[in-house]
């Protein structure tokens, strides 16, 4: 099949200007996910407190670590963790999950991609309630670092689109595809420095500097510390962005009118 790179462009435009369709498609997805519950999304904000609690009253000491230290170091490790993983792990189902749409109507199927962000964006904002409250329970600074956490997750986002949109053409075509990327998600996260400090590594610290999802979540994570982000980590992040939307708009141009054949 012939690329139609002109029809891709167009998809992904219109995809991106019909922001109040998947902003509230978005919402409307959370509220029908948790429907009739008390607390609603909050439900899963609660979850990852109460696990947050856990690790830190548990792991601190096993590190030797100060409580209130790490206690701040596992919070904003597991809300940037979440969020990356949630994005790429839901995105393998972006077009299945939809097939009855997608077979039906004729529509930018980028949009399915901006909802999965607007959904993950919602829930990240309430769980950064969790990191409010153990700032303001350990009586950390506040400073506008704090803020740099905005273009951090619209980086993160943006490299979450296309990240959906791939693994959701693979996943469309190989079922195979979204248990790959899960028992794949569940190694790194031990991999990568969530739970525990790069510095436990000593001179083996090339398994973080060539950690990609590291760099993905500390544009996040950094900000939550009171710390500024690595530049290198907004280099990795940026150009990550660059290579991943340059191959899956090729891709997405060349299947892009397989996908409904393929679900």
């Amino acid at each position: 099949m012939i690329a139609d790179y002109g029809f891709a462009a167009a998809d992904i435009i219109h995809g991106v200007t019909s922001w109040r369709i998947w902003t509230r498609l978005g919402w409307q997805e959370i509220r029908r996910r948790y429907r009739r519950t008390v607390l609603g999304p909050l439900w899963f904000t609660f979850s990852l407190g109460i696990f947050i609690a856990g690790l830190a009253f548990v792991w601190a000491p096993l590190f030797h670590a100060d409580l209130h230290t790490y206690l701040i170091f596992v919070t904003s490790g597991m809300i940037s963790w979440t969020f990356v993983a949630s994005v790429i792990n839901e995105g393998c189902g972006t077009y299945t999950g939809a097939e009855s749409l997608v077979k039906q109507l004729n529509f930018p199927l980028s949009i399915l991609n901006w909802m999965l962000i607007s959904r993950n964006v919602i829930i990240l904002g309430h769980n950064l309630v969790i990191a409010v409250v153990v700032i303001l329970a350990l009586r950390l600074p506040i400073t506008w670092i704090y803020l740099l956490i905005i273009p951090g997750i619209i980086l993160v986002a943006i490299n979450g689109v296309w990240m959906s949109m791939l693994l959701g053409m693979l996943s469309a075509r190989y079922r195979d595809v979204p248990q790959l990327v899960a028992n794949l998600l569940q190694v790194m996260m031990f991999v990568t420095p969530v739970f525990w400090f790069s510095s436990q590594l000593g001179n083996k610290s090339a398994i973080v500097d060539f950690n990609i999802l590291y760099h993905i979540i500390n544009v996040i994570r950094a900000p939550l510390l009171g710390e500024f982000p690595s530049p290198v980590s907004y280099l990795v992040d940026i150009g990550f962005a660059i290579f991943g939307w340059a191959v899956t708009f090729a891709v997405y141009a060349r299947f892009r009118r397989r996908i409904a054949f393929w679900i």
